[in-house]
This record gives C-alpha cells, sequence and structure tokens, in this order.
C-alpha cells in the first residue's frame, strides 16, 4: 500500500493569514512560534526553539504586534512532526489541533473565511 504524502492526508484547506498570529504556551506564556498557515484542523508553526514531536500544547493565539496582548483564540495541538529549519535551533513544525471550544472554532472559521 502506497504511503500518503502530507498533502495527500490533509482533509482541510490550509490557509496563509493576512494578519501574522504568533502561538504562546497557554501555561508558562512561552512564545512557541509563528504561524505559517492554517486550516480548521492543523498548522504550521515557525518556531524559534526545537519542538518535541508527539507533545501536547495549549496555544493562546495572538496577532504579531498586537500591544493589548488579546488572545484570538485558544486550542489544544499536538506536534505530530518536526523539521530543523536553519543552523540556529529554528524549526518548522506541523500540528493537528486536537482541542478547541465550540466558540473558538467559530473564531477560526471566521478567521479562515476572511482569508478565502
Amino acid at each position: 500500500m502506497k504511503a500518503l504524502t502530507i498533502d495527500e492526508r490533509r482533509l482541510n484547506q490550509r490557509h496563509t493569514t493576512e494578519q501574522e498570529l504568533e502561538a504562546y504556551d497557554m501555561h508558562t506564556a512561552r512564545f512557541i512560534g509563528r504561524f505559517v498557515d492554517i486550516s480548521e484542523d492543523g498548522f504550521l508553526l515557525f518556531c524559534p526553539q526545537p519542538v518535541d514531536v508527539d507533545s501536547i500544547w495549549q496555544m493562546r493565539v495572538l496577532a504579531a504586534n498586537d500591544k493589548r496582548l488579546k488572545t484570538l483564540l485558544s486550542l489544544g495541538a499536538e506536534c505530530l512532526w518536526a523539521r530543523p529549519a536553519d543552523e540556529s535551533n529554528h524549526c518548522w513544525a506541523g500540528f493537528h489541533i486536537i482541542d478547541i471550544t465550540a466558540d473558538d472554532a467559530k473564531k477560526l472559521h471566521a478567521l479562515l473565511a476572511d482569508q478565502s
């Protein structure tokens, strides 16, 4: 049986966002990374530090450079894969959304609709 590529397994189209979005750990406020693209069930982050595959995160999603630090939405996600981006420990990390409230799912849907 042929192994599926990431694009073939992906159920929902990924969108790049017009506004720059950042992910922060909900418990420690640590910056995890900047969103590269996002869909209803997952996203890609560019991270300043390595992220462990199979790690689970509770994240706050904020607009980059928002001085008010207003959370756009919150979600739980699992890191499915990570690859080095360069020699300075940056990495690309792919996440699957595993926990999101109905209200935050509506916010995510609205954010994606704005990108279409």
